[in-house]
């Protein structure tokens, strides 16, 4: 059972590493008083300078005339602009692109001068949304939820962990008992960490999570056959241990969102469910390609020749996701 996976390990490999590219949200931050609407904006650095985004309030293209800066992960505009309306409420946020529409999503806060807050979640498929009247906490979790999903499935790294778990575990009790300890140990320090009661710096715990990877594909190629390592004995522990990692990075883009400080629990607690409904929906398509493959083997293959071509598919696409994460971790050190 476990060879077979090595066909659809290389097959989404393939497919993430076609798009390997930091997926983080175009972030507007939008704060009122009486006089001064203040903004200021962070586009991820993957983004060509040719692609800028015009945001209009309304029709109002309010940061035509604003310069880029240029950061060490982000393009950012900061300044102020005369609020010629008493509410923001009700008006239209649009978001418009030269070329195409290149981030994940568009997260936009807004905090009113009596203190109120608002996170209003664009998704890449739509350019402009009407700021509510009210705020209510079915909307939070709505949008979080939605969060929490596009991240995971954006997250490559941390799918390509969770492949990593399933061939050590294969399509067993244990994978179920491995995958749940990875679960509560990154719920833990998501939310440890989004509540300020634990800090880390985030470059060295992205670049141990891109290590993890690394561990896990060593594992694979050396011990695959006989299983006499600690990981294919103790899945469980391992998959727990680097959990409390993976929290802290999930915790680190949840902190670039924010949580709106009415709905924070609510925020929180639908970002980690959409973590986890994305998760187990990665896992049913892995089931399903797993399926599928083994189906059309059997119908197209002799049996010598399945285990002959799944051995081979296992070792190159381990060593190509080894490589990929070896190339994160010295990366992600360097910044």
């Amino acid at each position: 059972m476990k060879k077979r996976i090595g066909f659809w390990v290389l097959l989404i490999f393939c497919s993430q590493l076609a798009i390997a590219h930091e997926s983080r949200p175009l972030y507007i931050e939008i704060a009122t008083d009486s006089n001064l609407l203040h903004i200021q904006v962070n586009l991820p650095n993957t983004v060509n300078t040719r692609n800028f985004p015009l945001i209009y309030l309304d029709s109002i293209p309010i940061n035509a005339q604003q310069n880029w800066r240029s950061n060490t992960s982000s393009f950012s505009q900061k300044f102020s602009y005369p609020a010629s309306f008493q509410s923001l409420k009700g008006r239209s946020v649009k978001i418009q692109y030269p070329i195409f529409n290149p981030v994940l999503s568009t997260i936009i806060a807004i905090t009113l001068p009596d203190r109120e807050e608002q996170i209003l979640v664009l998704p890449p498929s739509e350019a402009e949304l009407l700021i509510p009247a009210d705020f209510k906490a079915t909307a939070v979790r709505t949008q979080y939820s939605v969060l929490g999903i596009e991240h995971i499935w954006a997250g490559i790294d941390h799918l390509l962990f969770v492949v990593c778990l399933l061939i050590i575990a294969g399509f067993t009790r244990k994978l179920l008992l491995t995958i749940t300890g990875f679960t509560i140990a990154h719920s833990i320090t998501l939310i440890l960490s989004a509540l300020g009661i634990i800090r880390l710096p985030i470059p060295p715990i992205e670049a141990t999570i891109a290590l993890s990877i690394v561990f896990l594909c060593y594992e694979i190629i050396h011990h695959h056959r006989d299983k006499a390592s600690l990981t294919y004995h103790y899945p469980i522990l391992v998959a727990s241990s680097f959990g409390l990692l993976h929290g802290l990075g999930f915790a680190a883009v949840l902190g670039e969102i924010g949580l709106p400080s009415k709905f924070q629990l609510e925020a929180l607690l639908f970002f980690n469910i959409g973590v986890e409904l994305g998760q187990l929906a990665f896992l049913g398509a892995l089931f399903f390609l797993s399926w599928l493959t083994t189906y059309l083997a059997r119908h197209l293959l002799t049996r010598a020749q399945v285990e002959r071509w799944q051995s081979i598919a296992l070792q190159v696409s381990i060593y190509c996701v080894g490589i990929l994460a070896a190339y994160w971790m010295f990366d992600r050190i360097l910044l």
